[in-house]
């Protein structure tokens, strides 16, 4: 069951050159996502929530993160250590790795931490006139199985909520959580369904498939505002810590620490010894 997506059902078509991508991530405000490759392939690495990848450092709360500025830089510095992480004793902490290319379609699950290398397609790129180039249609959207997290995210981090905040026309961040649930409810009415104003006439067709597909949706958000009030669904999230405690130049840790005293503390520490810190970040190419 799809709900409808933050961007207006807008589906994105993206351009990347050979060898391009994005850094690892977290995609925006608890959604799912889907990618098909068009051209060229795309090599992506996950791993899984509350898991964090080498290199990468949020705070506490998830509203900043240090990594290095380029893919190239992780792959340098970082990809020994991820290559230990796949023999993790403790499986599921292990990271996942696919190529996928032209008639594909990825699912990347909320909370999971991503990132994406375009490696062009089999042939001699040297030869290739498009050397390499990547296209690809993405999604990010709600489903049944992130909703309850979608709404608390919308309800308890107003100033984490992405997309909305660059367009004129979009829905103010603090008034999101209240629109998206009033957009989940809005079921169109048919033409021969339509009210009449007969109040008698109305309760006669309590059983229609129009009052069905409506209670269906109402019973929806009833479950997911339950599951969310409870707490959250995904590891990659946790309560915000009390007030007062302030994360702003802290990346990642206790103690104010650069990203290459954090690089070099990693590289020195076996895989068991390492951290899996929470957090996110909002780019999502």
């Amino acid at each position: 069951m799809a709900i409808q997506s933050f961007n207006s059902n807008l589906t994105i078509l993206l351009y990347f050159p050979f060898r391009s991508g994005s850094c690892f991530h977290i995609d925006p405000n608890c959604t799912h996502a889907w990618n098909a490759p068009i051209i060229g392939r795309k090599r992506w690495i996950f791993y899984p929530p509350g898991v964090t990848p080498p290199g990468v450092f949020p705070s506490a709360d998830g509203d900043d993160v240090c990594m290095p500025i380029s893919i190239g830089e992780w792959f340098l510095t970082y990809f020994d250590e991820h290559v230990k992480r796949r023999t993790d004793p403790d499986i599921t902490r292990r990271p996942l790795e696919c190529t996928a290319e032209p008639g594909d379609v990825l699912f990347v699950p909320h909370g999971w931490w991503h990132m994406v290398l375009n490696i062009g397609n089999d042939e001699d790129l040297s030869s290739s006139d498009d050397r390499g180039v990547s296209i690809a249609l993405t999604r990010n959207y709600v489903s049944a199985s992130n909703l309850p997290d979608v709404l608390r995210f919308l309800d308890t981090r107003v100033s984490q909520i992405s997309g909305c905040r660059d367009r004129k026309k979009a829905v103010p961040p603090e008034d999101l959580g209240r629109e998206f649930r009033k957009g989940l409810l809005a079921v169109p009415i048919a033409e021969e369904e339509s009210s009449t104003g007969d109040v008698e006439e109305e309760k006669k067709c309590v059983d229609t498939p129009l009052s069905k597909e409506r209670r269906k949706w109402a019973d929806l958000l009833d479950r997911a505002e339950t599951q969310s009030k409870n707490g959250w669904g995904c590891k990659a999230w946790v309560d915000l810590p009390s007030e007062g405690v302030d994360n702003s130049t802290n990346c990642g840790g206790n103690e104010r620490s650069s990203i290459l005293a954090k690089a070099k503390q990693q590289q020195n520490s076996t895989t068991e010894s390492i951290p899996a810190t929470g957090g996110f970040s909002f780019s999502f190419l």
